[in-house]
């Protein structure tokens, strides 16, 4: 117990203002009891100065101090780093870092019993998240990421109430996910939490260690049968310097892979590879994976290869685009018009110059029988094909192919065609001295054109009447001759000049005479954009004589084939009729599998609660079955799906439902990984433990010093708490009261004996 004095002023100004009342007082008891007599007036006098006394001790505020000790609850926390970086072998003699952490572990935990149970010990185990560890759980460290930060506050949550005398980490420090360490080291400085932190591995093991992983694959993600193909990927490497890499490409289905050999250039850490070519003899969706044959002194061997699918196609449409020299923005917005459509695949061709006798810039081969099914030509004139050429052009269409010559100042009768043998088979005659409408023209389709497949934009002919009269007009335009007798005239300009018109001659293919260019539909409006879109494919497929397939046409499309855990996949599902019009009213229902052969303890979720829900017989280990959202009732959908599941491969089942029943499904398969970041920088962080350590007031210590510094730990220091208590003199009723009663007595004194 002590005594603690606190004056309301300084000492000397308390002293002045006592002995100045003291002196008032007895001056006026003097005066008021002067030529009186008796004992009582020196007990009046004694007890004002009483009161006065307590007033002096009042200024003073005398406090009685005493401590007393308590106990209280505390912890000594343990948390190792199960991360899959631990497995890197860069300790002494090879060692991994989970092994030589492992066994820091269980002498530190040791140590510490002898603390209990006055000290509560508790062992964490983290990586993305903290869980409790498990000694007997012998399996490897394989997080695939570490939260350093997230850690260390969810297990000062789990302890709250309770005091941390210490919290040992041992990590290697490489952190790559949630709160930054030293954000959350700052309040636990605040809070009085030391960290002790015992790091394990090298800083140098990412400069000094060797290691290819595959970063990348691209191939298609589209293509038809017996077309060939050529893959591409990328890969990291470290560590192997003027190498020589064996590197392959697998295709799902086919007997022996893909080879080729990659060489690292010197301080090169991306290679790129090339030159993977594959022809597909089979249709169907074929998963592909990249491959590098590992080598010796690899740190992380499990990297070496990289998936992802190809959608291999049958009948599909082979189209050639030839144009000349002539500069035109044609070619560039029907290749942006077809990219979407997955059974168009157009080659273009620039000749630049006029052929020579036979001799030209293209192989006859480029017009054998069968070699293509669709011909375009562009703003090119006659004498840049070879006689030949044009000879087999013509029997090619005969035969079955489609041929469209679009305007320009060399095409038709100005380009000298009207000699050749494309002449015959033109819709439209054609004469040399044909010349250009010029100025802005219109491009109105008639009766039998808006009935027609080809200008068919929307379901019912006002409608599409209404779309082409929202179109701009034409740039400018050739000048047909007249339309032969069988030909088939689609549109006219407003001052009845022909524009566009078909014939199917020997009745086997068919050819499209356009007399200007399309390139301004694209881009006026987005309506326009679609028509341009919508006219184009048409063309082709009546010029391919698949305008009619006979058949609802199911199609899901994903983003992407290779998504992280977490990462989002947007899927779309499409629904068309035979004439390749959107359905209307119909649902979606898709559900997510995991291939069979690959185990699961997680079962695929979509990213919001679905609208209804059924049973359905599907393969092992079924995602549930969701109707997906629709957009404009136009016969299309779209979902957002998050990868949530564990790594490996699965399949999108698409069913499309009307009125209750199936109308048709589509299906794909996509690869779900887990994100490689824990090894992308294999290097230990150690000054970030000795900076958190540090900034919390705790120690960074070397692994074979924590058992020790656990022995040393003063286990009173943490459990036993001192309280202090200050018991006031003069703040409390018992002074109050005997102040009032002294003041009461003497005035009773003064009031009884006349002396006031």
């Amino acid at each position: 117990m002590t005594l603690s004095i606190n004056p309301i002023g300084p000492w000397p100004w308390v002293a002045a203002a006592a002995a100045v009342v003291v002196a008032l007082t007895i001056w006026a008891y003097h005066l008021r009891l002067r030529g009186t007599a008796g004992r009582w007036r020196w007990f009046a006098l004694g007890l004002r100065l009483a009161a006065v006394a307590m007033c002096v001790i009042a200024a003073l505020r005398p406090s009685f101090i005493t401590s007393e000790k308590k106990r209280q609850p505390a912890s000594l926390i343990f948390m190792l780093d199960r991360s899959s970086s631990l497995g890197i072998t860069d300790g002494v003699g090879g060692r991994r870092r989970w092994d030589d952490a492992t066994k820091v572990l269980a002498e530190a935990t040791k140590a510490a019993e002898s603390l209990k149970p006055d000290l509560d010990v508790k062992v964490y185990a983290f990586d993305s998240a903290l869980r409790d560890y498990k000694p007997d759980d012998k399996s490897p460290p394989t997080g695939a990421e570490t939260a350093l930060g997230n850690a260390i506050d969810e297990a000062i949550k789990r302890q709250a109430g309770t005091r941390i005398a210490a919290m040992a980490v041992l990590s290697d420090g490489a952190n790559n996910s949630g709160r930054p360490p030293l954000s959350v080291a700052e309040r636990l400085k605040a809070q009085q939490v030391p960290i002790v932190a015992v790091g394990f591995g090298t800083e140098a093991a990412g400069k000094d260690s060797r290691d290819i992983a595959a970063r990348d694959i691209a191939i298609g993600p589209n293509v038809f049968v017996k077309n060939q193909i050529e893959g591409s990927g990328v890969l990291a490497v470290r560590g192997f310097p003027n190498q020589t890499l064996d590197v392959e490409m697998q295709v799902e289905g086919e007997p022996s892979p893909v080879r080729i050999q990659v060489k690292v250039p010197p301080g090169a850490e991306s290679v790129p590879v090339t030159g993977l070519k594959y022809t597909p003899t089979t249709p169907g969706e074929k998963r592909v994976t990249l491959r590098v044959r590992p080598l010796d002194g690899e740190l992380v061997p499990t990297n070496n290869e990289v998936t992802t699918y190809l959608n291999v196609m049958k009948g599909g449409i082979n189209v050639l685009y030839i144009t000349g020299p002539n500069f035109t923005w044609d070619w560039k917005y029907l290749n942006l018009a077809l990219a979407r459509s997955q059974e168009i695949q157009i080659d273009p061709v620039l000749i630049r110059k006029p052929a020579r006798g036979e001799v030209g810039e293209m192989e006859n081969s480029e017009f054998a029988p069968g070699k293509y099914d669709v011909y375009i030509l562009g703003d090119m004139p006659a004498d840049f094909l070879t006689r030949t050429q044009k000879a087999l052009l013509r029997s090619a269409v005969e035969k079955g192919a489609g041929l469209m010559m679009l305007g320009g100042r060399a095409a038709f009768g100005a380009g000298g065609w009207a000699g050749s043998d494309l002449a015959q088979i033109i819709p439209v005659a054609l004469h040399p001295g044909d010349g250009e409408i010029e100025g802005a023209v219109k491009f109105v389709p008639n009766t039998m054109g808006l009935e027609n497949f080809v200008l068919k934009l929307a379901p019912d002919r006002a409608e599409s009447a209404r779309i082409w009269g929202t179109l701009p007009p034409m740039p400018g335009a050739n000048r047909f001759g007249e339309p032969k007798r069988n030909a088939l005239v689609f549109a006219l300009s407003p001052e009845k000049d022909v524009l566009m018109a078909g014939l199917e001659p020997g009745g086997l293919g068919r050819v499209l005479a356009f007399a200007g260019e399309t390139w301004i539909w694209a881009r006026a409006s987005d309506e326009s954009r679609q028509a341009h879109r919508k006219f184009w494919r048409q063309a082709i497929l009546w010029l391919s004589h698949k305008e009619d397939t006979g058949e609802n046409q199911i199609k899901l499309t994903l983003d992407r084939r290779r998504v992280a855990t977490g990462q989002k996949l947007d899927m779309t599902a499409t629904a068309k009729d035979a004439k390749s019009e959107p359905i209307r009213d119909v649902t979606f229902e898709r559900t997510i599998t995991r291939e069979p052969g690959q185990p699961s303890s997680s079962t695929p979720k979509p990213e919001a609660k679905p609208a209804t829900e059924k049973a359905a017989a599907e393969p092992p280990n079924p995602g549930k079955i969701d109707i997906m959202p629709l957009y404009n009732q136009l016969g299309e959908a779209r979902e957002s799906y998050y990868a949530t599941p564990e790594a490996g491969e699965y399949r999108v089942v698409v069913k499309a439902m009307k009125a209750g029943k199936e109308i048709g499904r589509d299906t794909a398969r996509f690869m779900i990984y887990q994100d490689d970041r824990e090894m992308e920088n294999p290097a230990a962080d150690l000054s970030l433990l000795r900076q958190v350590a540090e900034t919390t007031g705790g120690s960074f210590l070397p692994p074979e010093r924590l058992a020790r510094y656990v022995r040393e730990m003063k286990k009173d220091e943490f459990t036993q708490t001192s309280s202090m208590t200050e018991r006031r003199i003069w703040d409390n009723w018992p002074f109050m009261l005997t102040f009032l009663t002294i003041l009461t007595a003497e005035w009773y004194l003064r009031k009884r004996n006349g002396w006031v």
